[in-house]
Formats: structure tokens, sequence, C-alpha cells
């Protein structure tokens, strides 16, 4: 079976050409070129209604991330606009010359006459058809240029933000926390860095709300010759961030105590879970 010709699809959906009793039969009985056909009538229908859509001109940067994505050329190094589009949709300048070409008679060939077999339902993609004058391409051919425009901006901003997305945290160690007697609760803590470059405690724990006010989160020594607080656990799970400096394995301890609402900066002595760190 031969197709219909994909120009003369285009033209069908544009309504560049009327269908003629072979096409339309065709048609009913090949699913590939109706459902072609019914995707450039789409195509036509949203290129179209691009008429009402209000554009912004895209950054240099965002051309310059699709041009790098998609490997092209220097010769299309500059960042394109809709300028060049509108250009080219609009008449030509009232005091613009127009050139007058004088008609030239020259006389009609003579041809003689060919005798060829007649064309069949089948012969639908080489059967020559008349081509009327195609009533105005210019909107087409705008709204196909911005809807690829659009697109190549799509995929220009999703490959900026893959590119821009942060990598995640490097896990440094990571804990058990263990109840103190008293206290039923549990817990678990991880050190990440960050992709700044700093470091901080993820803490997430059960069991701890209690009567307690406060709870408060300490880096201690594995002598407890000394500690230092990294805030305050609001809930059951906080991010602290953990100061320069700190040589963890000089504090491997992470403790959660419960903290009177005293004012007074000391470790209270009760603590409810601590756990040390081991390195990931």
């Amino acid at each position: 079976m031969t197709h219909i010709d994909r120009e003369n699809l285009a033209l069908i959906a544009m309504t560049e050409f009327d269908l003629t009793e072979p096409e339309r039969q065709h048609l009913s009985e090949c699913p590939e070129c109706s459902l072609e056909l019914i995707a450039l009538q789409h195509t036509a229908h949203v290129g179209r209604s691009a008429r009402s859509v209000q554009l912004v001109e895209p950054g240099d940067r965002v051309w310059a991330g699709i041009h790098a994505a998609l490997g092209l050329s220097d010769a299309v190094a500059a960042t394109p606009g809709r300028s060049g589009y509108e250009a080219a949709d609009q008449p030509p300048a009232a005091d613009q010359p127009t050139a007058v070409v004088e008609p030239v008679e020259t006389p009609a060939p003579v041809v003689e006459p060919v005798e060829t077999p007649s064309a069949t339902v089948t012969d639908i993609g080489s059967a020559l058809r008349p081509r009327p004058r195609p009533r105005n391409w210019m909107p087409m051919a705008v709204a196909a240029g911005i809807a690829g425009l659009l697109g190549g901006l799509g995929g220009g901003i999703w490959w900026q933000s893959a590119q821009q997305q942060e990598p995640a945290p490097v896990l440094l160690a990571e804990a058990q926390l263990d109840p103190y007697p008293g206290w039923d609760a549990a817990g678990s803590v991880y050190v990440a860095k960050t992709a700044d470059g700093h470091r901080e405690v993820v803490l997430d724990v059960t069991g701890v709300s209690a009567d307690t006010d406060l709870r408060e989160v300490w880096l201690i020594k594995a002598d407890a010759s000394g500690l230092i607080s990294i805030g305050l656990l609001d809930g059951e799970s906080g991010r602290f961030a953990i100061p320069d400096g700190v040589d963890l394995s000089q504090y491997p301890l992470v403790d959660v105590s419960a903290e009177p609402d005293d004012g007074d900066p000391q470790h209270s002595g009760d603590s409810i879970l601590r756990g040390e760190l081991r390195t990931a």
C-alpha cells in the first residue's frame, strides 16, 4: 500500500488542501496515515494558539547550556531570539521600492501527447494533484519556530537545573544511641559533610518528650573531660552544625540531656541517650 505523502498530510492538517476522495478512502483504511494526520492537526492547533502566548526572551546562559548539551557548532553560538521570527513576519516598509519585472513573450512549447496508465487508489503518494497556493504559511512557520524554541528552552532549563543540583552529603560517622536508666528512649545519629564543606549532626530519637522542658545535644570527649553543646532538640529529630575545628576523634560521644529551664549553660548531669560515633 502506498501511503499519503507526508507533505500532503501536513498541508491537509493546516487546511491548505482539501481531502480528495481517494485520500479519504485511504485514511479510513490506514491507521498509520490517519494517526499521523491527527498528530499534525494537533501540532497545527498548538501553533495557531501560540500567537496569544506572551514569551520571555531567555538569557544568554540558557542558550549556552543548550548549546553545550547538544554539542552544537560555533556557527550557532549566538543566542537566538524571537526578533528573528517576528522580523520575518513583518510586511515590507511602505517606502521600500518594489522591483518591476516586464513580461517577456516566449513561444509556447509544443507538447506531444503521451499515453499514460490511469492512477489507482493506492497510487496516492505518487499521484499528482493540484496544489493551491498556500493561504498563509507564515503563521505556521512562526508557530513551529516558537514551539522549537520553547522545547529547546525547556531542555536547556532542565539541563542547567540538573547541573546545579547539589551533590549528596557524604556520610562520615554514625552511632546508635542507648538510653540511660530511667529513660525509655532510643535513637540514632550520623555525621555528614554537606556540599559547602561543613559538617552536621543528624539526630533521630524516640521516647524523649516526657516532662522535660529542654533537651540539649552535646559532643563529649571519650573520658568525659570536655564537652561542647551544639544545640537544643525540638521534637524527635534535628540537624546540628559542628563548629569548624572540632576534631570528632577527640569528641566521639553524642549525648542528649534533659535540662531544666534555669539559664545554666552547664550539662545537668541527666543524660537521656548517649552513643559513640564510629567512622562510616
